[in-house]
C-alpha cells in the first residue's frame, strides 16, 4: 500500500541519518553530567551525604517521569505534537505554547551561562601565573572564540562526535578525581558529613541538585534524532540510571574524603586546597573545562530551534507589510524575484516527475513533521536540515548574551542555584504536571491527585529557591 511504502521509506532514511543507540546514550549522559555534577559535592556538604543521595534519587524519579509524560503526549498525538511547545499548545492553546517556549529558552540560556562561568572558574584555578590576577573575565574571553566556533555546528548529529569527546574527557576528570581521593583517603575527616550542616543553605543546595538534571530539554530532540526511536525507552532508562549513580558517587565520595567543600566546582576547590596533587588536579580542571566547552553547542541548540522560526516569522510578516505598502528595499525586491524563480523551477520539476514519485514527496513532508525538535520545520528548511530562521548572527548574539551574563554574575555556585530554582523548576517540575492534567482529564483518581501535588510542590520549591538565590547574589554584591 501507499502508506506502507511511505513508512518503509521513512524508516530507511531515519536509519541512514539518525544517531545509534550508543550515540544516543552518550548524548543523554553528557547532556546531564556537566558542571552540575561537579557542583554536587558543595550541595552534599550542606545537606549531608545521606539526605543528598535521597534528594538526587527523588529528583531523578520526578524529572524522568515528567520527561516521559511529555514524550507520551508526543507519541499519542503525532499529528498535533512534535515538540515540547507543541504539547503546551495542544493542552492549553497557543499562548501556553509560547510560555513553554520562553521557559525552555530561559533554561537553556541559563545553562549556557553557567557553562561559561564554570570554564572561567576552573581555568582560573589552573592559571597560577599572571593570568590569575586578571580574573574570571579574561579567562572566559579567551575561551569565547572556541565556543563561537563550536556553536556553528549545524545539527545534533554533527555534535555527536564532540559530545563523545566531551564524555571521554569528563570520564578522565572523574578518574583523576578518584586518584586524588585514593591519595587523600588516609587523611580523610574522622567524622563524615552525614547530617544537615546549614539550614540557611538548604534551598540553595536543593536547587543545585535540581540543576544537575540540566538535560531535561534535550529529551525530545535527542529522541527525534535517534535511528530506532522504539528503543528510546530503553536507552533513556539506562542513561538516567548511569546519571543518578554518577551523581551520588561523585558527591558522596568527595565529601567523605575531602570533608566540607566550599566551592561550586570540586576540581577548582581541590586545586586551591590540595597542593600535593597539583599536577593531577591541573589536568583534571583542564579536562573538565574542555568537556564543558564541547557540550556548550548541544545546550544552545534548543534555543536556536525556538528563536529561529520566531525571528523568521517576524521578518516575513514585516516583509509582506512592506510589499503591500510598496516600500520594499531593493534587496528585498531582488529576494522576491529569486523566490519566484525558485518556485517556478520547482513547479516545472514536479510536473516532469512520474506519478509514482508522489509517495516520495509525501514521505519527505511527513519526515519534516517528525524531525521537528522544538518547533516545526515546515518552511525554509535547507537541504542539510538547517533550522528555519537560523543564522550566524543569531548564534553570535546568543553566545555573547550568555557570556555577558556570566561576566555580571561570576560566582558559579550562585548561578547554578538560581538556574535550578527559576528556570529548571518551570520547565522540569511545573509544566509537565499541567500537561498531564490535560492528558488524563478523562480519568480520575491517584494520577490526577499526583499531578496537582507535583505542581504545588514544584511551585513552592521554585519560590523558595529563587528567593534564596537572589538573596545570595545581593549579599555577594553588597560585600557580605
Amino acid at each position: 500500500t501507499i502508506a506502507g511504502k511511505q513508512q518503509q521509506q521513512q524508516q530507511q532514511r531515519q536509519q541512514e541519518s539518525g544517531t545509534t543507540y550508543f550515540q544516543t546514550l552518550l548524548l543523554l549522559v553528557k547532556g546531564y553530567v556537566g558542571p552540575g555534577c561537579l557542583s554536587l559535592p558543595w550541595a552534599f556538604s550542606q545537606v549531608g551525604i545521606t539526605l543528598g543521595c535521597v534528594v538526587v534519587l527523588f529528583f531523578m524519579a520526578w524529572t524522568s517521569y515528567n520527561c516521559w509524560i511529555v514524550l507520551q503526549i508526543k507519541r499519542q498525538h503525532p499529528s498535533e505534537v512534535n515538540t515540547y511547545p507543541d504539547a503546551g499548545t495542544w493542552a492549553y492553546g497557543p499562548r501556553f505554547g509560547a510560555f513553554v517556549s520562553i521557559c525552555i529558552c530561559v533554561l537553556q540560556l541559563a545553562i549556557c551561562t553557567v557553562y561559561f562561568s564554570f570554564i572561567g572558574e576552573n581555568l582560573l584555578a589552573v592559571a597560577a601565573g599572571p593570568m590569575s590576577h586578571n580574573g574570571h573575565a579574561l579567562v572566559m574571553t579567551l575561551a569565547l572564540p572556541a565556543i563561537l566556533a563550536l556553536s556553528c555546528l549545524a545539527s545534533i548529529t554533527k555534535m555527536a562526535p564532540f559530545s563523545a569527546a566531551g564524555t571521554l574527557l569528563l570520564a578522565i576528570t572523574f578518574a583523576l578525581l578518584g586518584t586524588v581521593m585514593v591519595g587523600e583517603f588516609e587523611d580523610r575527616p574522622s567524622q563524615p558529613l552525614t547530617s544537615i550542616q546549614s539550614l540557611s543553605n538548604l534551598p540553595l543546595a536543593f536547587c543545585a541538585i535540581l540543576y544537575s538534571y540540566e538535560g531535561i530539554c534535550l529529551i525530545l530532540p535527542v529522541e527525534a534524532a535517534m535511528r530506532n526511536r522504539k528503543s528510546f525507552g530503553s536507552v533513556f532508562g539506562v542513561s538516567m540510571t548511569v546519571v543518578a549513580i554518577t551523581f551520588c558517587a561523585v558527591a558522596s565520595f568527595s565529601v567523605w574524603v575531602f570533608g566540607d567543600v566550599t566551592n561550586g566546582s570540586i576540581t577548582a576547590y581541590l586545586l586551591e586546597e590540595k597542593e600535593d596533587h597539583r599536577n593531577l588536579l591541573v589536568f583534571a580542571n583542564t579536562a573538565a573545562s574542555i568537556s564543558v566547552l564541547l557540550t556548550y553547542p548541544l545546550q544552545l541548540f534548543p534555543s536556536l530551534e525556538l528563536l529561529g522560526p520566531i525571528l523568521l516569522s517576524r521578518k516575513e510578516k514585516k516583509r509582506k507589510q512592506r510589499r503591500a505598502a510598496g516600500t520594499n528595499t531593493e534587496e528585498e525586491n531582488k529576494e522576491d524575484a529569486e523566490e519566484q524563480n525558485t518556485i517556478l523551477q520547482q513547479t516545472d520539476e514536479q510536473e516532469r516527475q512520474p506519478n509514482d514519485n508522489d509517495d516520495d514527496y509525501a514521505v519527505q513532508a511527513q519526515e519534516e513533521d517528525d524531525d521537528g525538535l522544538f518547533l516545526d520545520h515546515h518552511t525554509n528548511n535547507d537541504d542539510n536540515g538547517g533550522i528555519p530562521g537560523d543564522s550566524p548572527l543569531l548564534r553570535l548574539v546568543l553566545v555573547l548574551f550568555t557570556y555577558t551574563l556570566a561576566l555580571l554574575v561570576p560566582n558559579v555556585q550562585v548561578l547554578i542555584s538560581l538556574a535550578g530554582a527559576l528556570a529548571g523548576s518551570s520547565t522540569a517540575l511545573l509544566i509537565p504536571p499541567l500537561l498531564e492534567l490535560q492528558y488524563t482529564k478523562r480519568h480520575q483518581g491517584r494520577r490526577r491527585v499526583w499531578s496537582y501535588a507535583s505542581f504545588l510542590l514544584g511551585f513552592v520549591f521554585m519560590c523558595i529557591g529563587t528567593i534564596s538565590s537572589i538573596a545570595d547574589i545581593v549579599e555577594i554584591y553588597s560585600g557580605n
